[in-house]
């Protein structure tokens, strides 16, 4: 398991570039805390890089591994020409302005 170091100092510092004072006992407060959270962190990367056995056993997530979802992209291929459709669209807009549907103003300045 990952020891993380977090010592008075590194709170005192990271305090400093929050722009934050603290008490002596926020600074006890917040060191405990600290360390609590970075060792949390440092079982997570341990499990994640394969160096603890999760409660699920040595082989959890093994089932996940060969799964058929994966992210696929298709390659985009243009269908129609440019503009093809535009009058046809225009014309049933209730009204227009040039190649544009004309809106009333929704907005008051």
């Amino acid at each position: 398991m990952s020891n993380i170091e977090f010592t008075k100092k590194d709170l005192e510092n990271v305090a400093t570039l929050s722009r934050l004072s603290l008490t002596e006992e926020e600074k006890e407060k917040f060191l405990n805390e600290m360390k609590e959270i970075l060792n949390y962190v440092g079982q997570v990367a341990d499990m994640a890089g394969g160096n603890l056995e999760s409660s699920g056993g040595a082989t959890y997530g093994n089932q996940f591994l060969n799964s058929f979802n994966k992210n696929e992209t298709r390659e985009d291929v243009i269908l129609n020409q440019g503009g093809e459709y535009t009058e046809k669209l225009l014309s049933d807009a209730p009204d227009r302005q040039g190649d544009f549907v004309k809106v009333s103003k929704v907005i008051k300045k």
